[in-house]
Order: C-alpha cells, then structure tokens, then sequence
C-alpha cells in the first residue's frame, strides 16, 4: 500500500513538472509528448497548453511571443480615430480597401495598405461571376481568404479582415466559420445581421430583409463563443466585427440598439451599414463607449467626374468621408469595400472594348487615353517573380 502511495505521488510529481516545463519552453519545437503510460508518443502536429483565464500565447523557437494577426490590428486601431498626443485634432482612419482576390491586396499590400479586407462582394463577383446574394460558400470564402493571408498577411505582416456575412447558418455553423478563418491567420471576421441568403445592402436599400434583434444577438454570442474555443482549444485567435444591416430597413434607433446590445457582448469592434449622414455616424459613435473601436463603411456609387457632371451630382449626394473625417468622427476603421472591384470592371470593360472594336485592326492597344496599361515588368513585379528568381538562386 505504502509503495502504491510513493509511486502515485511520483507520478503527479513528474506530470507537474513537465506541464510546468511546456508552459515556460518553446512548444513549437516540441516533437514527443508522453502518452498515460509514460512512453514517448511522436505526434506530427504542435501540442498546445492553454491557460483557462486568458488568450493563448503563441511563441517563437527563441520563448518570445509571436504577435498574432488580432494583436495587429487592435494594436492599429488604438491610435487610429483617436485623439493624438499633445494635440486636440484625431488621428485619421485605417483606410481598409476591399479586396477581391489576391492579385488586389498584393497590389494594395505593396502600395503600404495597413490593413486589407476580403470582400464578400468581391469575391463572388471575382470567383463566381455572381451578385452577392448569399450564392458564395463559406468554404470559398475562406479559401479565396486563404490564398491572400498567405500571400500577403503573413509574409507583410497585414492583417487581414474578412466578410463572414450571417456566419452561414446556425450557431455551430458561426462557430465553423469563426474557427476556420482563425486557423488559417485571420485578424478579423464580421458577422452581420441580416436573414439568409444575404444581399448587398446598397443594392437591396430598404428591400434588404433583417433577422429580429433576438436572432442578430445569439449570431454574436455564438461568435464569441466560438472566439474563446479558438483561444482555448485550438491556440488561435480572431477578432469579432458585429455588423448591423438594419439601418435602411428599420431606422437609425434599431440599428443603435443593436450596436450597443452587440457592445455589451463583448464583440471587438462594431459596425453599422449604410448610415445616412455624418450626423447619425455621430450620433451612433457617441452612443456607444469611448473606448469601442468602429469601423465605417461606404460605397462610391459613381466615379467623381464624369457621371457627376452629367447628373448634376457631387460626392455630398453620396455622404463620403475621407480617412481624415472618418477619424474625426472617432471611427477606427474606414472600409472601401468595392472601390477595388468598380475600377477593375472599368480597366477590363474598357480594355474589351478596343480590343474587340475591329475584328481587322483590333488587339493591339495603340491609344493610352483609351487604355492605361502596366508594363509588363510592373506585372512581374506585382506578383513577385523577383521573388522566385531570388528562391531559385539560392538552389
């Protein structure tokens, strides 16, 4: 009885010692665990530890801790729409361009975008062909998000936001999207409140058909439940962007309810669609805490010169805001989600066009004020071919 006793308490002596050593060493270059008889068990995947009262740290071979994509971005938006030090004036926004593949953010990554978000919109357009009225998957969603994060969000350091639209279904189905996007190095995924299958909001208006406030609130809860499991169990992280569509439909005072049931949630950053005026930004921002980062989004609907001059139209028809105004109404985020997306329809549309115009004498692109074309070279090295080059020589 004596020797069962002895060798128990060495038993809970070695298992206390060795998760004391995985908490405090680098777990990634872990190669053998022990299995419940003691003996080396190789495992092919990294085992993870996770504390059950605060988010995972993630470490580099050296002990330091890696900083995740979430950490990024909510590190950005703390000084972004924010008043600056030493001064009265706010800082601008985080100007957000939608992309709608991956050819697009690496454009927008080497120009020095900060932040990057995959468009729903875009990517059904880009992949599909299709309107965005709920016909993309959330397995090609996170796919086409996929491809950018590892072209552009790991390699530079972007965080990378992408559009959940409803979450796909059910809470389990919120709580799949939520874990998956997290997996592959998502900063960030929004989750709205519109009934399924979804449409744009600036093509539905008031058309666009809104679950009740009851539903919209358990779609958030099973996000940052499905948050937590990420931390938890699977030694990832993601941030929650609660999304209210309502406003066209139900008025300003639901989506502001909204907004602040969304808050008391716990979700990361909130955001209503399709406000109409600076004023109600205004009145949204101040209804909620100081401290709530939210992001703000707008359509151009028509480009600023042409079709303008001939509409009798100007940019307040469209209540846009810069980066700079965006700040300066306390918005962390300013998201240009299909800006992208309209200027390559053009570029294409307008290519076609005189490419095909004359079956004798078409092809050739001979008039630069019909078509701007990138040199060849630019195109090389918008995709990186130095980099291969540079790889290969290495061999």
């Amino acid at each position: 009885m004596l020797l069962y006793s002895k060798k128990n308490e060495l038993q809970i002596f070695f298992y206390t010692s060795l998760i004391m050593y995985l908490v405090h060493c680098s777990l990634k270059d872990m190669k053998w665990i022990m299995n419940s008889n003691c003996m080396p068990m190789k495992v092919n995947t990294p085992m993870i530890i996770v504390s059950a009262f605060s988010p995972v740290d993630t470490s580099t071979s050296d002990g330091n801790r890696r900083l995740l994509a979430s950490d990024h971005l909510r590190n950005l938006c703390k000084t972004a729409g924010t008043v600056k030090q030493n001064s009265t004036t706010y800082s601008p926004a985080i100007i957000l361009p939608g992309c709608h593949d991956t050819l697009s953010a690496k454009i927008f990554a080497n120009a020095g975008a900060e932040a990057l978000f995959v468009s729903g919109f875009g990517i059904s357009a880009s992949r599909l062909g299709q309107p965005d009225a709920g016909v993309v998957t959330q397995t090609e969603m996170e796919e086409a998000a996929k491809s950018i994060i590892q072209s552009v969000g790991r390699p530079m350091s972007i965080p990378i936001i992408v559009d959940g639209d409803t979450g796909y279904g059910s809470p389990s189905n919120i709580r799949r999207t939520v874990r998956g996007l997290a997996s592959i190095g998502a900063a960030a995924i929004t989750i709205e409140d519109q009934m399924f299958p979804k449409r744009c909001t600036y093509a539905a208006g008031s058309g666009v058909n809104i679950v009740p406030i009851e539903e919209a609130s358990e779609r958030i809860k099973a996000a940052m439940e499905a948050q937590r499991d990420c931390r938890m169990i699977d030694g990832t992280d993601i941030l929650i962007i609660a999304r209210t569509d309502c406003r066209a439909a139900l008025g300003l005072q639901e989506a502001i309810e909204r907004c602040k049931i969304f808050e008391s949630l716990g979700a990361d950053v909130i955001y209503a669609e399709n406000l109409q005026s600076r004023d109600e930004y205004l009145e949204l921002r101040s209804s909620l805490k100081e401290d709530t980062i939210m992001m703000l989004a707008q359509v151009q609907l028509f480009p600023p010169t042409r079709y303008e001059q001939d509409n009798g139209l100007n940019d307040e028809d469209q209540n846009l805001f810069t980066a700079k105004e965006i700040g300066e109404m306390r918005y962390s985020l300013g998201l240009f989600g299909v800006t992208a997306l309209q200027a390559t329809v053009h570029a294409l549309d307008s290519t076609a066009k005189v490419m095909l115009a004359d079956s004798r004498k078409g092809g050739l692109i001979t008039d630069s004020s019909k078509v701007l074309m990138s040199t060849f070279s630019d195109v090389k090295d918008a995709i990186s071919f130095s980099d291969i080059d540079e790889f290969e020589s290495r061999l």
